[in-house]
């Protein structure tokens, strides 16, 4: 195994503000247009604007694609739609990245402007707005070892060698993108997601990924980020497991899967009690969300607030926790259609404010 530099500072949540229900996204937005989706994202999540990812708009800007600049041997196929690593080119294209990773440089694992069209823009609205945290958002190690094959389609999770580069880029991708918010807007505190819908898998039959590896991987992408870090998961998972990384934000979807996360109640007390925060998945992102209204989602929050705060050990009271929650969407927005994304975002932003007018 090849040493690792030291990539982060490890000063997660030093001095930083508490978010008290702030509004927070997933990332992906159905926009085409990056100024609409930078409108969109900056009048509704004013406190803690993500930077768009929009799939609709190019390929590139895939949860997979979007993130393999700078990985050895990774292949972006855009006519074909396809992503892949050359197994070929492995060897040389390691040895290559090795050189310039233990020179400790980080523009190589870069998002360009052809990955992202939002990205630059968002850094230049960053000082002029509202903002008290900036978030990005990076695919995380389990989910892009599992999706993304090598030529013979062969998830690169079970090349370990090239997989150990692939979470070593993953985790400079998010400090990469710590470092722009810094420099942009050095008052905001930055936060940084790793996503990982396939971690809904962990402990099945249909994958080999032991436990062990899932917490080794998160947190080697955890300790390259000077800011808050995240873990979204969008259905249910092993949450105890999850709690045993140095994660210092849980988001899970509270719409349809807040039994899943509830029944960890030794787990989560333990998550709270080391400062731990709640990212609360109330929105539901799909038609069912034109059928609820602000209020009503509001109660579910505090009634699922207080049954967390009531776990057995814990000795954070609602008040407190709330101070520590986010209120999102359920999942991303990519795939819906912009009024069913408006009225997601709007439906989050009103959650927030009665929330807060009770606090």
């Amino acid at each position: 195994m090849t040493a690792a530099p030291d990539i982060g500072a490890g000063t997660r949540g030093s001095g930083a503000p508490l978010p008290r229900c702030a509004t927070l996204a997933i990332g992906t937005l159905p926009h085409r247009d990056p100024v609409e989706a930078l409108d969109f994202m900056f009048s509704r999540h004013p406190d803690c604007p993500a930077w768009p990812q929009l799939p609709q708009a190019d390929f590139r800007e895939g949860m997979y694609v979007q993130y393999s600049e700078g990985m050895p041997a990774a292949v972006v196929d855009v006519p074909g739609r396809r992503i892949y690593f050359d197994s070929e080119a492995a060897p040389q294209a390691m040895a290559d990245f090795y050189e310039r990773y233990l020179e400790g440089e980080v523009d190589f694992c870069a998002i360009s402007p052809d990955f992202s069209r939002s990205f630059q823009d968002f850094l230049e609205r960053l000082p002029a707005s509202d903002a008290i945290f900036a978030k990005g958002q990076v695919t995380g190690p389990a989910s892009f070892g599992l999706t993304v094959t090598d030529e013979d389609s062969r998830p690169v999770l079970y090349n370990a060698d090239l997989f150990e580069a692939v979470v070593r880029t993953l985790a400079l991708k998010g400090r990469w993108q710590v470092e722009r918010f810094r420099e942009a807007a050095p008052g905001l505190t930055p936060i940084i997601f790793y996503d990982e819908p396939y971690l809904t898998q962990v402990g099945s039959a249909l994958i080999s990924l032991p436990p062990e590896q899932v917490v080794a991987n998160l947190d080697e992408c955890f300790s390259a980020i000077d800011g808050y870090t995240g873990i979204h998961v969008c259905g249910g998972t092993d949450w105890g497991l999850l709690t045993t990384t140095s994660v210092d934000i849980l988001h899970f979807d509270a719409s349809a899967h807040s039994q899943e996360f509830l029944i960890y109640e030794k787990e989560l007390a333990g998550f709270l009690e080391r400062g731990g925060m709640i990212a609360w998945g109330i929105v539901p992102t799909d038609e069912g969300a034109r059928e609820r209204d602000a209020a009503s989602l509001a109660e579910d929050v505090l009634r699922m607030a207080e049954t967390v705060a009531g776990f057995s050990g814990s000795a954070t009271g609602v008040a407190e926790l709330l101070d520590r929650s986010f209120i999102s969407e359920a999942c991303g927005a990519g795939t819906l259609d912009l009024s069913l994304a408006t009225r997601c975002f709007d439906l989050a932003a009103g959650v927030s404010r009665v929330l807060r007018g009770q606090m």
